[in-house]
């Protein structure tokens, strides 16, 4: 079975490919470009390199959000038109669980916390047991402030995402010694885990359609709230 992922939710984003349970095959950019100038690029050097065909794909993961609401469409966008230009299958992962599974095989509570702008982190919490993880809160976007009503109270906890690179102070003075901040390595989903995990679900039976998978964006973006205000 050959996966080919998408992840292009942040600053720092690219694509893999998973063939069985190896892969095979990853790009990983940060750059000013917008993905929409970057991605087919990295999409189509890819697999020159790995000398594969569309038609040798059997399942397209794409990174589902929340994150970056152009690179978003973007990256679901392209995932879908290639999905529906092949006869690969497609399946959206949610950028949270990415980013938690990307500490593993690390035991206890981890919470992502990606910049959502406006003072607001898009975030959850999990428990990891070394292999598996389990969601103990639904996706959200907060105050930086409110993680602490957010997770179990005194236990320990790993931090790691983007939202970090402003909230780092205020989150550490939140927890304390409770609260522990992953190395800033770990702070970018990968599209290696994206593929991974993306392969777990549909083997479990699930998959999305191509006409009506969406991005995970959990609020409206700027330009449909300035929309909503013009029209009240």
């Amino acid at each position: 079975m050959i996966v080919f992922s998408i992840e292009t939710t942040g600053f720092t984003g690219g694509v893999a490919v998973l063939k069985d349970k190896e892969i095979i095959g990853e790009i990983v950019t940060g750059s000013k470009l917008t993905y929409s100038r970057r991605l087919l690029k990295a999409i189509k050097y890819l697999l020159n390199e790995l000398e594969l065909d569309w038609k040798q794909i059997d399942l397209i993961a794409t990174s589902l959000g929340p994150g970056s609401f152009t690179g978003l469409r973007i990256g679901v966008a392209t995932a879908k038109g290639l999905c529906l230009s092949t006869a690969a299958d497609i399946i959206g992962v949610p950028t949270l669980d990415i980013l938690a599974h990307g500490l593993l095989p690390f035991s206890g509570l981890i919470c992502p916390v990606v910049d959502a702008r406006k003072r607001q982190v898009y975030t959850c919490c999990y428990r990891a047991d070394g292999l598996e993880l389990k969601r103990l809160t639904s996706f959200k976007v907060i105050e930086p402030h409110m993680l602490l009503e957010l997770v179990p109270k005194d236990e320990n906890i790993i931090f790691l995402g983007t939202g970090l690179n402003i909230y780092r102070e205020e989150i550490e003075g939140l927890f304390g010694k409770r609260g522990t901040i992953a190395p800033n390595y770990l702070w970018h989903p990968s599209p290696r885990i994206c593929a991974i995990l993306g392969k777990d679900l549909y083997l479990k039976g699930k998959k999305d359609d191509p006409l009506s998978i969406t991005p995970l964006y959990l609020r409206l973006s700027e330009a449909e709230e300035n929309k909503l205000k013009n029209q009240q």
